[in-house]
């Protein structure tokens, strides 16, 4: 048995709202796999993991588990059904961009084929568990799909399960901890081992107690000799994001532009953690559980799913047609993000699908009542920084710290004004990390350019050199031969 406490957390969320949360929507009904698609999309550049190459060619047979994507950060993205490729195409994909991607088209042929790693067999060291991840593809399933590998640094001393699952409507992470409850516990146990971290915090929201439970009950049943602090928090969002979990569990505080591992503190979600306790047992991400909700669809239920599976598919899972539905939410109502192509596959990363119908009331002019301000986690005035960004003036919001805010969107929640927040925060934000990239490249540009002529500098000196070694040379002889002529005559 492990050894655990159960405590409440004696913080509170500064800022932050109390919507209604809808999550009985898609926990009433049990979590069920969905029949295979006619058809997988992996996106070759946002699958998660940055930019990737494809590692099959059109005609291609796969196994369940065949590499097929291989991305900058080294990640590796694998088939999650066995099948044939048929395409390799632009193709639209399941991103805020609303843009297409080269994509990798199977055709799943029904075959129960695998191919999988072999599993890891303790002890191993950090390098092989580094290693492991990444021929597994494990990203951060909470939504941000980070590499995960990249987290685990020497002198880590804790590891923050985030389980929080503060967003309205989504319940994936709810439903993983009462249905893989191990699989988690064992990842979080085989992680500390590995890279000798004292404490296993879980942080999770007072509204799970069936979740709950069942991490009593893994950790009872556990051999591990690991220590877990769980952590009730209040139903509060946005508790879950990393910064104020990591405050609300531990008191720590992480300073602007830093990140809790800087700190010695891992943060990870619960199906990351799954994944990796299967990955050391051989087997790669192929499948995920996905919350399909919404008072739009008829039958909401959380599902698991193929990675690459189209919207479509799912929605009809729901005993929905997607012909009723204009659009979509990948994510949940705050944080989340509108699709209107169904043909897209999911991601590692979609942890949701969200379908309702709601009118957006016309936008007026601020009336400066401050409530976006009060309900800043994060303590800015957001007020401020939309003014900024709608004059043109981004040097200004960055002042005002666009760069600290967490596009959490609780302004947008309680704006009487109807003003999108949030969504001028993100356009702001992208356009701050366009113009640093713009920067970047012209300093790359100017340095190449600047070594190009020390170099061509460097060339003209060693050639002039050169010639007057030469005619220094030439002019040597020739005085030695008019002395010879002279001696002679």
């Amino acid at each position: 048995m492990a050894e655990y406490q159960i405590r409440r957390c004696d913080r509170q969320l500064e800022g932050g709202i109390h919507p209604e949360t809808h999550k009985d929507l898609s926990t009433t009904e049990p979590c069920v796999f969905v029949d295979d698609p006619k058809r997988l999309v992996f996106p070759i550049h946002f699958s998660g993991g940055g930019p990737g190459e494809a590692l099959v060619a059109v005609g291609d047979t796969v196994s369940q588990g065949t590499p097929i994507i291989k991305c900058q950060s080294g990640i590796i993205h694998v088939a999650s059904r066995a099948g044939t490729v048929i395409d390799i195409t632009d193709h639209a994909i399941t991103h805020p961009s609303a843009n297409q991607s080269a994509s990798i088209i199977i055709e799943p042929s029904g075959l129960k084929e695998q191919s999988y790693l072999d599993p890891l067999v303790w002890p191993f060291d950090a390098d092989s568990l580094r290693n492991r991840a990444i021929e597994a593809g494990i990203l951060g399933l909470g939504g941000a799909g980070f590499p995960s590998f990249k987290k685990w640094s020497d002198g880590t001393q804790t590891l923050i399960i985030n389980a929080a699952e503060c967003e309205p409507y989504l319940t994936a992470d709810d439903t993983l901890m009462r249905i893989d409850t191990h699989s988690m516990i064992r990842g979080a146990c085989m992680l500390s081992r590995t890279l000798d971290i004292k404490t296993i915090v879980i942080g999770i929201e007072d509204n799970k107690p069936e979740a709950l439970e069942a991490i009593e009950d893994a950790l009872k049943e556990s051999r591990s000799d690991c220590f877990f602090d769980i952590v009730l928090l209040d139903t509060k969002y946005p508790s879950g994001s990393e910064r104020h979990l990591v405050w609300l569990t531990l008191g720590i505080e992480v300073p602007t532009g830093s990140r809790s591992v800087e700190l010695g503190v891992i943060v990870h979600n619960p199906g990351t953690l799954a994944a990796l306790s299967r990955a050391i047992d051989g087997k790669p991400i192929t499948d995920r559980i996905v919350t399909l909700t919404g008072e739009a669809l008829k039958a909401p239920k959380n599902v698991i799913a193929p990675i690459g599976t189209p919207i479509n598919h799912l929605i009809e899972a729901t005993d929905t047609s997607p012909s009723s539905l204009t659009s979509i939410t990948v994510g949940g109502p705050m944080m989340g993000y509108a699709v209107t192509e169904f043909t897209a596959g999911i991601t590692k990363t979609t942890n949701c699908l969200l379908a309702r119908d709601v009118e957006i009331p016309p936008e007026s002019p601020c009336i400066r009542c401050g409530a976006c301000a009060t309900v800043c986690p994060i303590r800015l005035q957001p007020q401020q920084m939309v003014f900024a960004l709608k004059g043109g003036s981004l040097d200004l919001a960055v002042h005002e710290g666009l760069g600290d805010c967490i596009e959490c969107a609780a302004c947008n929640a309680v704006c009487p004004s109807h003003i999108p927040l949030a969504e001028w925060f993100r356009l702001g934000r992208f356009e701050v990390r366009d113009q640093a990239n713009e920067q970047r490249l012209a300093s790359e540009a100017r340095e190449r350019f600047e070594a190009r002529n020390a170099r061509l500098e460097r060339i003209a000196q060693e050639q002039e050199a050169k010639r007057a070694a030469r005619k220094a040379k030439t002019a040597d002889a020739l005085e030695k031969a008019r002395k010879a002529r002279e001696q002679t005559a």
